[in-house]
């Protein structure tokens, strides 16, 4: 029984984590910014080419590219490390104020940077 009183506990502490402003807008934003690079995604998939170059820390040539497809994992690790951060803020609420905090800033900032990089390769090879 007390297992599941603490798990109640802590899907309560998520609901107000949630219901402060700040943290309210911070997950907004991350969910527009996300929702954007999968549009994009979704709007110029077709007309991209079979191989993209994705991993630009590998040598330049072949080596970089990678299928069209593996573009979306660059949402869906923002989705991932969203959740996870999210999860992990509101864990840390109470306890820890600027950890929770910065983890909340640092999704966004990991989405928009996920969703530069998405528009920049789309851009170059398009």
């Amino acid at each position: 029984m007390s297992f599941l009183s603490s798990i109640s506990l802590q899907v309560s502490n998520l609901g107000k984590f949630w219901q402060e402003k700040i943290n309210n807008q911070i997950l907004r934003w991350n969910l527009v910014v996300i929702g954007l690079g999968l549009a994009y995604l979704f709007y110029r998939f077709n007309d991209l080419p079979d191989q993209v170059p994705l991993y630009y820390s590998l040598p330049w040539g072949e080596a970089q590219l990678a299928q069209a497809s593996t573009l979306f994992l660059l949402p869906t690790f923002s989705i991932i490390i969203g959740i996870i951060n999210n999860l992990l803020a509101a864990f840390f609420s109470n306890s820890i104020q600027l950890l929770s905090r910065l983890l909340v800033i640092f999704s966004l900032v990991f989405s928009i940077l996920s969703f530069i990089a998405l528009f920049q390769i789309i851009n170059l090879i398009s």
